[in-house]
This record gives structure tokens, sequence and C-alpha cells, in this order.
């Protein structure tokens, strides 16, 4: 196994499906103390800059480092080629405050998908893994993807680890209104079924929550899945730059579907009513690091 360095094998793609622009660099740390909804971690770790999926709604987008990446969000994206290596050199680190230790809460990822489609050429989030094993971590990872069930053999190798997989709509139509480069919905529930079956806590995040077609068969379908925890957002207005929020674009789109605070939250009743004994976790109580 090496805890050094990610996969080198793999193709160097200069773009890859809706991505056009794809820069490997080597930044100088990788970890980032954490802040905001995920305050309850010691660090994010976030393995791309950018991300292929590019979904409307993501908040993401209001972190990119210019307007004009903002505004081409899910066109490029930003490799961090030497991340595994820089997990190593993080539990050297003289500053307690920047040293990665055993048990520290790690959430994987804040603003990119680990799991996004250039991840399935280059391994980068799998050399993570790898380094961050002799470690062992409190890790959460966040993923839409079901590339996320090729790496069960290290999920499988952490004490602590909870792997959620965002849900946002049991509705295809509306995910490819809102989505149309990720996944689709079933391939995630059954990636969810997938990662269960293995032994690996899932965390279902219905986040944002989009328009539902059947609130109640939807919630009867993830309890089913019998997941670690489940969780449910609405969208943010939009804020400042370098502040989550939901694009302008997308809040326009779900007011032309009608969607809104008050069929949100008669779908929140309901999925909470078919959960049964599961707790709905509603925003930052619904991204805790595993215990």
């Amino acid at each position: 196994m090496n805890n050094a360095v990610p996969n080198r094998t793999a193709p160097r793609p200069a773009r890859l499906g809706t991505v056009r622009t794809v820069v490997y660099t080597n930044p100088r740390s990788l970890l980032t103390p954490a802040s905001g909804f995920i305050k309850a971690y010691k660090f994010s770790l976030n393995p791309y800059g950018g991300c292929g999926f590019g979904c409307e709604y993501c908040y993401a987008r209001f972190f990119a480092p210019t307007p004009e990446a903002s505004d081409s969000w899910g066109e490029w994206v930003r490799v961090k080629e030497n991340a595994a290596a820089l997990v190593v050199e993080a539990t050297r680190e003289p500053s307690e405050r920047l040293r990665l230790c055993p048990g520290d809460p790690v959430y994987m990822s804040s603003v990119t998908d680990p799991y996004q489609p250039i991840e399935s050429r280059l391994g980068l989030t799998r050399g993570i893994l790898e380094a961050l094993i002799p470690v062992q971590p409190r890790l959460v990872i966040q993923t839409r993807s079901p590339v996320a069930t090729r790496d069960i053999d290290l999920f499988q190798q952490f004490d602590r680890i909870r792997v959620n997989l965002s849900v946002p709509t049991d509705s295809e139509a509306v995910r490819l209104r809102y989505e149309p480069h990720a996944p689709s919905i079933r391939a995630r529930l059954k990636a969810a079924e997938t990662l269960t079956r293995a032994g690996v806590p899932v965390g279902i995040s219905i986040s944002p929550m989009l328009g539902m077609d059947d609130a109640s068969a939807f919630g009867r379908r993830i309890a089913g899945l019998d997941a670690a925890e489940y969780v449910v957002t609405g969208f943010h207005r939009p804020g400042p730059r370098f502040a989550a929020g939901t694009p302008v674009s997308a809040l326009e789109k779900a007011r032309a579907d009608g969607w809104n605070r008050a069929r949100y939250d008669e779908a929140v009743a309901l999925i909470q009513e078919a959960l049964g004994t599961h707790p709905l976790l509603k925003g930052n109580e619904g991204y805790a690091p595993p215990k």
C-alpha cells in the first residue's frame, strides 16, 4: 500500500465530459481548519477544486476563486496531485492546531465531490484514503457518486467512518432539471445498499431537498436502507461572495416549479412519518462526525 502518493499510473486528461479545463497543481497544504456548517470537524479535506457534476444549486460555486470561475462552475477542475503526500505531511505538522492526529474529525469534502467523474480516471481520492488509514481519523465522505463503492475495501479499514450519499429528490425529471450531469437517483440508492451490505455506515442526505413526486414512498424506500443517519436541508438564500448560498438561477427554477416552503415542510413531515423511529435530522445536526 502506498501511503505517500496517489495513483500515478492513471492518464492525465485535459478535459472530461462537461469539464473543459483540468489543471494539475501541487498545493502546499490540503487540510483546512473547519468552520461554518462543519464546525464540529477539525478539518475539511478537498481533493479537487471545482466539480464536474456542476449542479445548478451548488453552494460551492460561491467559493470559486474568481467570478469567472463561479460562472463557469462545472467546466473546470483543479487536481491536487500531491494530496496523499500532504496527508502524511500533516501528521508531522509541528502546530497542534494544524496537525492531523488519530481520532480527529475530517470532512471530505466541503466544496467539491471526491468521487466526481475525473476520480474514476485518477484515483486521487483513493490515494488519500490509503494515506488516512494509518491515522484513523473520524471520517465523513460526502458524495453523490456510486463510484464510491469502488473503495469499499478501504472504507472497511476505518474504525469510524460514514459515507453520506446526496439524494435530493425521488424524481429523475427533477434531477435532470437541476443536476443533469450527476448520477441517477436509482444508481445512488443502489450504491447505498451496496455500502450497507458491506458494513459501511451510510448517511442519506436529502440536501438540498428538491421537488418530490411521492415523499411518502421515497421515505419508505430510504427507510429500507437502515442508514446510520438521515438528514434534510432546504435552499439557502444567496449571500456575499465566499459564503454558502443558493444561486439565483436555482431559486428561480424552484419558484417556477412551485417548490416552496409549504411543500418542503409537507414533504419533510411525510418522510419523517415513513422513517418511523429513524430521526430525520435537520441542517448541521445531520453532518456531525461519527462517534
